[in-house]
């Protein structure tokens, strides 16, 4: 491992009350690369609002899977739940916009992913991948240049994780 290894945060907003609280503290905090919005948001006002607040502190706004909120939000690009979606979707998008994608907690899922045109790959890690998770960023880390963001749902292990994820996202 490099050195110049430095992981940011991939912040997964919060849906509900939570949400304002949650994008102010990650607006604030430097560290913080990036900020996914909530499934099944609507259009308002405040959600307008919110991805304007993301892109004035020079930060990407991404939605989870929906191009025409991902539009009407004007936010920066789309967090995909379906890898095998990446290829109609940048084909739909171009090249302006980011493309993520949450891939399977496989070497060759995130590598095809990668490879139709995702502009990072996320693997998400619980406490009973934990061990194979740490190994595959630890091989992608060494190999690849697509980034990886390790969406975490367990508190144990989160450093050990930063040492080999471009992009670390913590629980909820």
């Amino acid at each position: 491992m490099s050195e110049a290894h430095h992981c940011r945060q991939f912040v997964r907003l919060p849906a509900g009350p939570g949400f304002d609280e949650a994008l102010k503290s990650a607006l604030s905090d430097p560290e913080v690369a990036s900020l996914l919005l909530p499934a099944g948001l609507q259009a308002d006002e405040r959600m307008r609002a919110a991805v304007q607040k993301i892109q004035a502190a020079d930060r990407p706004a991404l939605v989870v899977d929906d191009l025409t909120l991902r539009a009407a939000l004007q936010a920066d690009g789309v967090h995909l739940t379906d890898s095998s979606a990446v290829r109609a979707v940048r084909a739909k998008l171009g090249d302006g916009l980011t493309i993520g994608v949450e891939c399977p907690l496989e070497r060759h899922a995130c590598m095809v992913a990668a490879e139709d045109g995702a502009d990072y790959v996320a693997v998400r890690v619980t406490a009973g991948t934990l061990d194979e998770a740490e190994e595959l960023l630890a091989w992608w880390h060494e190999v690849m240049t697509t980034p990886i963001v390790a969406l975490i749902d367990v508190p144990a292990g989160f450093e050990t994780l930063r040492s080999y994820a471009d992009f670390v996202s913590p629980p909820l």
